[in-house]
C-alpha cells in the first residue's frame, strides 16, 4: 500500500504549511498548467463503482489564485462547498453571490457553476462530493448565451480552465 492509500485509511489528515501531509496538490489537468487553481484531494478518491473499497465521499480543497476561476461546469451529482479563506464569487446558474470565509454553497444537479477569486489573496474552499460520480459537462452554447446575458455573465470566466479529461 502506498503512502497516499495508507493516509486515506487514517481518520485524521494533518494540515501542513502548504496543504495536508501526504496530499500533493494537483491542477484540473496535469497537462494544462497555469490555470491558477490547485486541487487537494484530502480524503477519498473518484471511483468507477460504489463497490470499490474506500470512503464513499470525497473531500477536496481548491485554492484559486487572484484573478483565477474554477471550471465553469455542470454535472449530475450535487456538491457542497465551504469557504475557508479569501474572497470569491459563486456563479450558480444565472446568479452570482459574493463569498467569504465560512460561507456554505449548495450546488444542485445539472446547475452550471463556477467559483471566481474576487480578492488579492488566494480564495480557498472545501468541496464535498460522492466518490462514485459522473464527470463534469461543459455548458452548451445556449447556456453560455443565457449566462452572458445575466448578471452573472459579468463575473463568469467560461474559458478559465480547459474542458475535463476523463481518467481511466
Amino acid at each position: 500500500m502506498c503512502y497516499r492509500e495508507a493516509a486515506m485509511q487514517q481518520r485524521i489528515m494533518r494540515a501542513s504549511e502548504h496543504g495536508w501531509e501526504g496530499v500533493e496538490p494537483a491542477g484540473y489537468d496535469p497537462n494544462a498548467p497555469g490555470t491558477g487553481v490547485a486541487r487537494h484531494t484530502i480524503v477519498g478518491n473518484r471511483k468507477n463503482d460504489p463497490s470499490e473499497p474506500g470512503p464513499k465521499m470525497e473531500l477536496r480543497y481548491f485554492e484559486v489564485q487572484p484573478g483565477a476561476a474554477s471550471r465553469l461546469e455542470k454535472h449530475e451529482h450535487e456538491h457542497y462547498v465551504v469557504v475557508r479563506t479569501g474572497l470569491g464569487y459563486a456563479v450558480i446558474g444565472d446568479d452570482v453571490s459574493e463569498l467569504g470565509p465560512n460561507d456554505v454553497v449548495y450546488v444542485g444537479p445539472l446547475v452550471l457553476h463556477q467559483f471566481v477569486n474576487r480578492g488579492d489573496t488566494p480564495f480557498g474552499f472545501y468541496c464535498f462530493v460522492d466518490s462514485c460520480r459522473d464527470f463534469p459537462q461543459m455548458p452548451t452554447p445556449e447556456e453560455l448565451a443565457r449566462l452572458q446575458a445575466s448578471p452573472a455573465g459579468t463575473i463568469a470566466k467560461p474559458f478559465a480552465v480547459p474542458p475535463p479529461v476523463k481518467r481511466p
